[in-house]
């Protein structure tokens, strides 16, 4: 993982790296201009390094259309931000987000889901995360746990806003 190096006097003044949750991901293709959606996020992964997801993203991706035809081919500068599977600071980030909000993180489900990965990984790097789930149950989602962490959130679409011009 790319760590940034964090600047206290000049933070305010370095540009947000956004970290895409699943949910956004699928909703891209939702807007009329899609394209230019694509081609903002190709320009901010590949060549300022400022979009990125987690390897647990990539993995509920995978079996989706969406993955093969927009994700893949980006796919490694998407996971230059994050974090390496055994890093024990992040792991442990994981498993306290994953004991402090048990309804989001299905901790006692089978399957393994992405977004105490994602909520550890803004923490840890300072990231802003997209996500397009409702704030309904504020635990079991990602803008909930975000807002009660003063982890900055938004929307895909205050991406969209704030970065496709």
């Amino acid at each position: 993982m790319k760590r940034r190096r964090h600047y206290p006097l000049f933070e305010k003044t370095e540009p947000k790296v956004y970290l895409f949750d699943t949910s956004a991901w699928f909703n891209i293709d939702s807007f009329s201009n899609r394209e230019e959606i694509w081609s903002t996020i190709r320009r901010l992964a590949v060549e300022e390094g400022r979009v990125c997801t987690c390897a647990q993203v990539i993995g509920e991706l995978h079996d989706d259309p969406i993955y093969i035809n927009r994700v893949k081919p980006i796919e490694k500068e998407l996971l230059s931000g994050d974090a390496s599977g055994g890093d024990p600071t992040y792991l442990m980030k994981v498993g306290k987000i994953t004991h402090d909000f048990p309804a989001m993180s299905k901790a006692t489900g089978t399957k393994t889901p992405a977004d105490p990965y994602v909520v550890a990984l803004a923490q840890m790097e300072n990231y802003t995360v997209v996500a397009d789930e409702s704030m309904e149950r504020k635990n079991r989602k990602i803008p909930g746990v975000c807002e009660q962490l003063k982890i900055c959130c938004m929307t895909l679409k205050d991406f969209i806003s704030a970065e496709v011009k």
